[in-house]
């Protein structure tokens, strides 16, 4: 039993770290650290901090609230409850980022390799992969994590080792220290990658019901040490492309784009066979991203749904529309993701951090007001953005590495603690969450 528990834990945890890994989080830290040069483990533990740290906050809350990622957005009622969730979840699903690992994993792996091959082809079979992988709801978990994962983490672990022995160049590079460390904060939580934690810890839930591990605290337990065993992982590859990315600082040119950062740095260091090597990773990141998403949207909706939407028929139907989006191409989907991600992010963070505190926080006003500071800092910031009114958003303190809406929501949140609660409704949630 030992055994088998400990098997289950290991592959969960590296489910997770793949599912996490994306190819975006691929392109990020070697960027990061190119640009941080001699202050690169700076940069990068800022950036551990405001990725890794509120992913892994994210996993835990949703095992300690329980009711999966309902239980943590139950305090602002349930219309709105469901309508955060089904937003996040229409995202990070078939809107947004499924669709992008595909229309990544073409860019970035078969159009350097094989340039006659047409978008629409290659999204059909992509997808018809992942929908192979994923439409058994009791095993998508396990492939992902004791399959696909460790050969991509193979995979990026010799590239790092051959960085590390034979590097191109080395960080001679002077950084300003203030920089480095709003640029790690800020590319962590650009990720976003929260937003997917709270909604992939439904497919790791139900992947533990499936194997009889039904006792919430069990479940707890086991996420917990799944979510260390992915943060052990995603620190060893993000702090080694860090680490690449610096020893390049001096070497290549500034005008560089961070795929084209990523590009250099692997075919400097394997030629021909470092860009067959980066397609494979990039293949792999985005095919068990897309495994998870797919995978834990589906499970998401045949649940709010009380199982009106079958499990097998959402991973067809996302799929197909992923297949359709993906070939609108990388940019448009970033710059159409980009304003409806940064209007319910913070929303969810505040959530995430209240949630930490689940039964010790009796007032939901609190919830409802700090949640209410987040979104309304969150519009004002994207009617700016979209129309060019100055709404003063800037003089807010941390707005530079995208935390303006922290101050707010705080304030409103101990406003909140004195609007007077409704008794009826928090013994109502609180005998819920007993």
């Amino acid at each position: 039993m030992k055994k088998t528990y400990a098997k289950d834990v290991f592959i969960s945890g590296f489910a997770l770290f793949a599912m996490f890994f994306g190819a975006g989080n691929l392109i990020f830290p070697p960027y990061l650290g190119w640009s941080s040069a001699s202050n690169w483990f700076l940069g990068f533990l800022c950036f551990i901090i405001t990725d890794i740290g509120l992913s892994m906050l994210g996993i835990i809350v949703v095992g300690k609230v329980g009711k999966g990622a309902q239980g943590v957005t139950e305090p602002l009622g349930k219309f709105f409850s469901i309508l955060l969730l089904a937003v996040d979840v229409i995202c990070l699903g078939p809107l947004i980022a499924i669709p992008r690992t595909a229309a990544t994993t073409f860019e970035f792996a078969i159009l350097p390799n094989f340039t006659n091959i047409n978008s629409w082809v290659f999204s059909i079979i992509f997808f018809a992969i992942v929908v192979t992988l994923s439409i058994k709801q009791t095993k998508a978990v396990d492939i992902v994590g004791a399959v696909l994962a460790p050969i991509m983490f193979i995979a990026l672990i010799l590239l790092i080792i051959k960085g590390t022995l034979s590097p191109l160049g080395f960080a001679e590079r002077t950084t300003v220290v203030g920089t480095v460390v709003s640029d790690g904060i800020k590319a962590g939580y650009q990720t976003m990658d929260m937003m997917g934690a709270i909604i992939m810890a439904l497919a790791l839930t139900f992947s533990m019901k499936s194997k009889g591990y039904t006792e919430p605290k069990q479940q707890f337990k086991m996420i917990s040490q799944a979510g260390i065993i992915s943060s052990i992982a995603l620190f060893s590859v993000y702090g080694g492309l860090a680490y690449l990315g610096s020893t390049v600082s001096s070497v290549f040119s500034s005008n560089m784009s961070q795929a084209e950062l990523l590009i250099a740095i692997t075919s400097g260091l394997l030629g021909k066979s470092g860009i067959i090597l980066l397609g494979v990773i990039v293949a792999f990141a985005c095919i068990t991203t897309a495994i998870g998403l797919l995978s834990s949207a589906s499970t998401f909706f045949e649940e709010i749904s009380n199982g009106k939407f079958k499990y097998k028929t959402n991973i067809i139907v996302g799929a197909v529309i992923s297949c359709f989006v993906s070939n609108l191409g990388i940019s448009a989907i970033i710059n159409f993701a980009a304003p409806i991600l940064d209007l319910i992010y913070p929303v969810l963070i505040v959530l995430i951090v209240l949630g930490a505190f689940n039964g010790k926080i009796k007032n939901l006003n609190i919830h409802k007001a700090a949640s209410l500071g987040a979104f309304a800092v969150s519009l004002a910031t994207l009617i700016q953005n979209i129309t060019g009114i100055n709404l003063g958003i800037n003089m807010l303190p941390l707005n530079n590495i995208g935390f303006g809406w922290l101050i707010p929501s705080v304030v409103m949140g101990i406003v909140g603690s004195f609007i007077k609660k409704s008794e009826v409704h928090v013994k109502n949630i609180l005998s819920k969450e007993a």
